[in-house]
């Protein structure tokens, strides 16, 4: 009886801890709210976890729980919220997710241009953005994405 107690104060303790530690930085974090901001994220098909019931953004430290969000080592990897009703503009604070490996955001209704911040994430090896409503050229910073293997802008 005893064990099973420590057993359950452990798990308890190892989950939130785990929780805790994952925090992600800042500059992060507020590309992942930017985004959400401005692609009217609380219409998105699936946004779990991202907001609380009360309407506040989830706490730091949750945002590899978040609806498309995969987080690796305190930072975000992949964004995959494709055919997910996203509506709006791509934030140029995306920029900012330097460790960022997928972004898979095709099939939705997003707009505007594709930011030329873009180009300063040097993780990058997948881009799609297919089948979208986006206007304008490529931007030429696209072409410092040096580990890229994957970029699909077709559809716009």
């Amino acid at each position: 009886m005893k064990k099973s107690g420590i057993l359950i104060i452990l798990i308890v303790f190892l989950g939130v801890s785990s929780i805790l530690s994952g925090a992600i930085p800042a500059s992060e974090r507020n590309a992942l709210i930017a985004l959400y901001n401005s692609t009217n994220g609380d219409y998105w098909t699936g946004n779990t976890n991202w907001k609380k019931p009360d309407g506040s953004f989830n706490d730091p430290g949750t945002e590899g729980t978040w609806a498309g969000i995969t987080v690796v080592n305190e930072k975000v990897t992949l964004i995959k919220l494709y055919e997910n009703n996203l509506t709006g503009t791509l934030p140029v604070s995306l920029g900012n997710l330097t460790a960022l490996k997928e972004l898979l955001l095709y099939k939705n209704q997003i707009t505007g241009s594709i930011p030329a911040q873009l180009g300063n994430l040097p993780n990058l090896e997948m881009l799609q953005l297919h089948n979208n409503q986006l206007t304008g050229s490529i931007p030429p910073e696209l072409g410092n994405l040096s580990r890229l293997r994957v970029m699909n802008l077709a559809a716009n």
